[in-house]
């Protein structure tokens, strides 16, 4: 047991200092920076309610990423570039509900917490935590799915797997 927890645990520092992931942090760092300030921009200067402004500016993200790590991170050419979009921005949708969702949710646990502080303080923080809680996410669903095989292929390889099974 101990020696497969050692093996994991080597695994996964060598999947957090390669260069793909690394490269992967920084295009993610710049897309975030897109995120955050568009966010900002939204909620603080335009008097846009905090939720919507968080998803815009997340969404204008996932244009940025996307071409960041298509041109130079992933090289998966076994889908075209369109397909490889289609599933990397229904990903980074699924991660632009779970960053919206996360950061209403953290603003409400810290509006509880504290009480004192300015509510733009406490969006700020609640913001950057939901981002870099769901960059995790976004990397092992971008290398697996989106510069990959896409989301349909484990579904139709799991569909064959099933039917498989029930024959006689």
């Amino acid at each position: 047991m101990f020696s497969l927890l050692r093996v994991l645990f080597h695994k996964g520092l060598n999947l957090f200092f390669s260069p793909e992931f690394l490269r992967f942090l920084l295009f993610g760092g710049i897309a975030t920076l897109v995120s955050f300030f568009g966010g900002f921009l939204l909620y603080a200067f335009c008097s846009m309610p905090y939720a919507p402004a968080v998803f815009i500016g997340s969404a204008a993200a996932i244009i940025v990423n996307f071409a960041l790590n298509y041109a130079f991170n992933f090289h998966y050419q076994g889908r075209s570039m369109t397909a490889q979009f289609v599933t990397f921005a229904s990903v980074a949708g699924v991660g632009t509900v779970l960053t919206t969702l996360l950061a209403k949710g953290l603003l409400y646990l810290g509006l509880w917490i504290f009480p004192t502080c300015s509510l733009l303080d406490i969006e700020v923080a609640c913001h950057v935590l939901a981002i870099g809680t769901v960059t995790f996410y976004s990397f092992f669903a971008h290398k697996y799915l989106s510069f990959n095989a896409g989301i349909l292929a484990p579904l139709k390889k799991f569909a064959a797997h099933l039917t498989h099974r029930d024959q006689p």
